[in-house]
């Protein structure tokens, strides 16, 4: 028996991640393209007739229960709203089908909590740019409110972790390295593309930190707010100015200090010269070289760092799978979402293994 209220924003959403039209989702289900837009945009007093449910949850291949669910949905995350995308190559519908991964993730992600606990270690302040004295300021006043002594963050996903933030990989479209979400029901989220590398994901990393700090609301600035955090928290400016003193810079150089920051090559020798810790001809000249060598767009594998796994996540995974003996029809039940889509989403981490305990921190 499904629950009488149909939730008509989840159908958008359900046809937004299969990328589909109205008209192709109202004929695969053999209804009238009038008939379903009205049911869509919630037209309809009495709600659609079970049989029509059915019939668009096999168009859209989810179960029909999915539709009465109660979340409420939320909007596009700052960093990929549309005004501070303009210049980006992310489609309009790719950034619905993110939107609504987004949310379906989300959706997940309540129910999973039902099972654990968390108790944050850090503090996660909530800083407005002008009032914090701009986002450097703010990076410094995260690091003393964090612990975190001179030198390198040595793990930024862990630090983030306790401070109660859910770091959650994922596949993102080409362009979109991450994503932060804050909604008033669950923790902090941060969803990164594991499909970059890991100075680039950790950067991304301490970016979407910086818009869970400092942002609210998108502006013509957050970006470049959210980078200038991101850079002083990972690689603050009097610590790069003690590593360059009486230092050539060089391609070895840069490729030293990655491996000690665990940042990019590119990011040093951008930051130097956005800080004007060195000469415009030095800049310009490594580089074209890093240009001639191919690593303006990937650096080599030789000077990857290893990636920061997040931990707790995977344990709120886990304590379904092995502690609480979640197989994946019981996950499919307890989630709303067909075997399928788990799969694709959540990969091979679903599923009874074996019995086990773990204690999400």
């Amino acid at each position: 028996m499904l629950p009488a209220d149909f939730n008509p924003a989840l159908l958008l959403l359900a046809r937004q991640y299969r990328g589909s039209s109205q008209s192709a989702v109202a004929t695969a289900a053999g209804l009238n393209q009038g008939h379903y837009s009205r049911i869509e945009n919630g037209l309809v007093p009495e709600g659609p007739s079970a049989e029509s449910v059915r019939r668009i949850a096999e168009a859209l291949n989810f179960p029909p229960s999915f539709f009465y669910l109660h979340d409420g949905l939320s909007g596009l995350p700052l960093s990929v709203h549309p005004m501070n995308r303009k210049k980006s190559a992310v489609s309009e519908r790719a950034l619905k089908q993110i939107h609504a991964e987004l949310n379906i993730r989300l959706i997940h992600l309540r129910r999973y909590l039902r099972a654990a606990d968390l108790h944050p270690e850090l503090p996660l302040l909530r800083i407005d740019v002008d009032e914090g004295g701009g986002p450097q300021e703010i990076a410094r006043g995260i690091r003393r409110a964090w612990g975190i002594p001179d030198g390198p963050v040595t793990n930024l996903t862990d630090h983030c972790e306790r401070a109660g933030i859910l770091i959650i990989w994922c596949d993102l479209e080409k362009g979109i390295d991450g994503v932060s979400m804050s909604v008033r029901d669950l923790p902090p989220c941060i969803f990164l593309n594991r499909n970059v590398p890991p100075d680039r994901m950790r950067f991304s990393l301490a970016h979407e930190l910086g818009h869970a700090i400092m942002h609210r609301v998108p502006t013509d600035d957050i970006e470049d707010e959210a980078n200038a955090f991101a850079g002083e928290l990972l690689l603050p400016e009097r610590a790069l100015h003690r590593a360059l003193i009486g230092q050539r810079v060089t391609l070895e150089l840069l490729a030293r200090m990655k491996a000690y920051w665990r940042v990019s090559m590119a990011f040093i020798l951008y930051r130097s010269g956005h800080l004007g810790l060195i000469s415009r001809h030095q800049s310009e000249y490594i580089w074209k070289k890093l240009s001639a060598l191919g690593w303006r767009s990937r650096e080599p594998h030789e000077t990857d760092f290893p990636y920061e796994q997040p931990t707790v996540f995977p344990r709120l995974l886990r304590l379904h799978s092995e502690d609480l003996e979640y197989d994946l029809p019981s996950l499919q039940s307890l989630l709303h979402t067909s075997t399928q889509d788990l799969l694709n989403i959540y990969g091979n981490s679903l599923g009874r293994t074996k019995p086990g305990l773990y204690a999400v921190k």
